[in-house]
């Protein structure tokens, strides 16, 4: 076998070995272990009900903070790669944040409606999106959105509700009658935040994971990929992204401020190694801070 694809090979055998560890030693957690990790990650409840056995524990707690019931189980899962089996891993599963949402609705959702009404807006809720609310316009979703967290916020007892977010799209006409994202408002604060700021952003963040956890956004600007100096044979593609497939496609370059005080760029494309297995988004980071280490 070569060199090349040993290299290649290793992150999946190294995660096989992780599998086969935790597998091992994997088991349903007992009623009792399950009490106490629900009361360590959502706080202080009550048993209404539990079912224990080889396969599965559930139980049904109620919340004692908000007084809404939710279930808690673990079980264990089968560990299933290109159709051959590896055993199987304990799986813990919570309905918390559904419950959670359902109760704050069940006590405001008609006061929601009737903000968004009289704001030219119509609100919706989903297993996908907390909250969302449609309008003709950005004027008019945001001032929808600002007043319904006004509202929500009175619920987020806690901080348990932190980091949900308002999400504001343009009215469509057909299912899933929305298109166009605005913007958002994200809980504790009730600000604005539009959808060009969401998406600096989403790229801060992936420079704080990726390059310097201090990093500060400084700007963006638009180029073309022979800016970048990269190759495009290493650029990953992704379904359904825009992604750069010459010279001259449009990139974006976002930059940043290390700990250090050097600049750098974070562009909006993933980028292969020079392995052509891991990729991460395309930077300069490693080649113009000192001590940054390799690619």
């Amino acid at each position: 076998m070569s060199g090349k694809r040993m290299r290649k090979m290793l992150p999946r055998l190294a995660m096989l070995l992780f599998l086969f560890v935790i597998s091992g030693c994997g088991h349903v957690k007992t009623a009792k272990e399950l009490y106490r990790e629900a009361v360590r990650t959502y706080g202080e409840c009550e048993i209404v009900s539990q079912t224990e056995s080889d396969e599965l524990t559930k139980l049904v707690l109620r919340d004692e903070l908000q007084g809404f019931e939710y279930t808690i189980s673990s079980g264990m899962q089968d560990i299933v790669i290109d159709g051959s089996s590896f055993g199987s891993v304990q799986n813990t599963g919570s309905t918390f944040q559904t419950a959670l949402a359902d109760y704050v609705f069940s006590q405001c959702l008609n006061d929601l409606e009737e903000i968004c009404e009289s704001a030219g807006a119509v609100c919706d809720t989903d297993d996908i999106s907390f909250f969302i609310v449609m309008a003709d316009n950005a004027g008019d979703a945001e001032k929808a959105a600002l007043a319904c967290a006004e509202v929500i916020q009175a619920y987020n007892l806690n901080g348990r509700m932190d980091n949900w977010a308002i999400e504001c799209y343009e009215r469509g006409t057909e299912s899933p009658y929305y298109s166009e994202r605005f913007g958002s408002v994200v809980l504790p604060d009730i600000e604005w935040i539009s959808r060009e700021q969401e998406i600096i952003n989403y790229y801060t963040e992936m420079a704080r994971m990726q390059t310097d956890e201090k990093a500060e956004y400084l700007r963006k600007e638009e180029k073309i990929f022979a800016d970048t100096g990269a190759d495009l044979d290493r650029v990953v593609y992704v379904l359904g992204s825009d992604i750069p497939t010459e010279n001259t496609s449009p990139v974006t370059f976002y930059y940043f401020r290390a700990s250090d005080g050097t600049e750098y760029y974070l562009c909006d494309f993933n980028y292969y190694a020079e392995n052509h297995y891991d990729y991460a988004w395309y930077t300069n980071y490693h080649d113009v801070v000192p001590g940054s280490g390799d690619e």
